[in-house]
């Protein structure tokens, strides 16, 4: 409060002398200022009445601060975007430089997972410097909240080694005393990603099937949808289409239980992959066409589901409806970022089906293959080594063919789809 005063007495332009004045010393004052001494409730009273505050509103304050804080945190862990927002503006309106540190810090420390759930990326930086200036004064809640949180923006800024850290102190502040389960599932899910990042399924599956449990436990259909999806792609990697299958089932599931549009296509697309595991193209196809019409046709997922569409369309030998495919989607790749590895795939096949084998064999070599092994895109090169191994073998390229199948086995020895 010596700090509130301080800001309050050079906001109105006032000396310590005219403030002390019959109350205490000047001396005194400056002691109080500067949190050197403690002081009376009655004579701190009369100084902020001297410096136009009221005390009792300052406290009014604090305790709708701290209140605000609490609601807080259930519409961010749930990423509930509106909700989130509408309390985000309301501390707005309380967060002052002279608001209570730690209660500061608290604000910060759930902004930032506001900013993530809001795409308000800009933001983000001046909460994380203010947490970093007064790191050693924060509660081990605090601490939690803030190394999920951080772990967090790390991990939607794709640095997923970063996040795993993060996520990992956090697991080591969390404690049941003062802090939901929910949290706990929260945590573990997120962390459940970042190891599957770092290629280590088993506990990353591990700690999946526990934030599953909990969010079951706790009847959150959508958490446990994403769980499920996870899980679906952790027993692909695996080998295990059949659990793998279940897994992307269930998520269907619960995604039309509670009317979940946006993970419809990307359960869909998956499906489509686990059936061409099996070689069920067929099936493959009808699911591919599900995830199209669910995914948005500006977004690079949907573009990602129509490259794997026309691709098994090629495989069917249904060469028209590739180009029927590719034709009625050029506007939309023409408005997709240049760099994103789907876009790269259209443009791919656009160049194969409507240019000459001359010119779409320079773009392969010198700008969409070398791009792949630029980001390290390994699956990617495997699949597309393979496809163009097979179209020279089958026009008797076999020196060429050789080349890309060896290109294709030394890129992952496992075949991905």
């Amino acid at each position: 409060m010596g700090r509130v005063l301080k800001y309050f007495r050079l906001k109105e332009g006032m000396s310590q002398e005219e403030v002390s004045e019959s109350i205490v010393s000047p001396s005194y004052l400056s002691r109080i200022e500067n949190n050197k001494t403690t002081v009376e409730p009655e004579t701190l009273m009369l100084l902020l009445e001297r410096v136009g505050v009221n005390y009792d509103e300052i406290q009014a304050n604090e305790e709708k601060l701290k209140k605000l804080l609490r609601q807080w945190e259930e519409p961010l862990l749930n990423n509930d975007k509106q909700a989130s927002e509408k309390i985000y503006q309301e501390l707005k309106s309380f967060i002052t430089p002279v608001t209570n540190t730690n209660l500061q810090a608290e604000y910060h420390i759930k902004r930032v997972r506001a900013c993530i759930i809001l795409q308000a990326f800009d933001d983000i930086d001046d909460s994380i410097l203010f947490i970093n200036d007064i790191h050693d004064t924060l509660t081990s809640r605090n601490r939690f909240f803030y190394y999920k949180h951080l772990g967090n923006y790390y991990w939607v800024k794709n640095q997923p080694m970063v996040a795993k850290e993060h996520f990992e102190k956090a697991l080591s502040e969390y404690s049941s005393v003062d802090l939901s389960e929910l949290e706990q599932a929260d945590l573990y899910f997120l962390y459940a990603l970042t190891l599957y990042v770092s290629q280590n399924e088993t506990l990353s599956f591990s700690y999946a099937q526990s934030a599953l449990l909990l969010f079951q436990n706790n009847y959150k259909s959508r958490q446990c949808l994403k769980i499920h999806i996870h899980l679906g792609i952790c027993y692909s990697r695996l080998g295990d289409v059949p659990s793998s299958l279940s897994n992307f089932e269930k998520a269907e599931s619960l995604a039309r239980d509670i009317g979940d549009q946006d993970h419809l296509g990307i359960i869909y697309h998956n499906i489509a992959t686990m059936h061409l595991r099996k070689r069920e193209r067929k099936i493959s196809l009808d699911q591919l066409e599900n995830a199209l019409y669910y995914k948005k046709k500006t977004s690079t997922s949907y573009m990602k589901s129509l490259v794997l569409l026309v691709l098994i369309y090629y495989q069917e030998n249904e060469k028209d409806t590739c180009m029927k495919y590719l034709n009625e989607h050029l506007e939309v790749a023409k408005q997709l970022p240049e760099d994103n590895i789907h876009t790269k795939e259209y443009w791919f096949f656009h160049s194969f089906f409507f240019q000459s084998e001359k010119e779409w064999e320079i773009y392969v070599k010198k700008t969409f293959l070398p791009s792949l092994k630029k980001e390290q895109k390994n699956q990617e090169i495997q699949r597309y080594s393979r496809f163009l191994g097979e179209y020279y073998e089958g026009k008797g390229g076999y020196k060429k063919a050789a080349e890309y199948y060896k290109l294709a086995l030394d890129s992952n020895p496992v075949a991905v789809y």
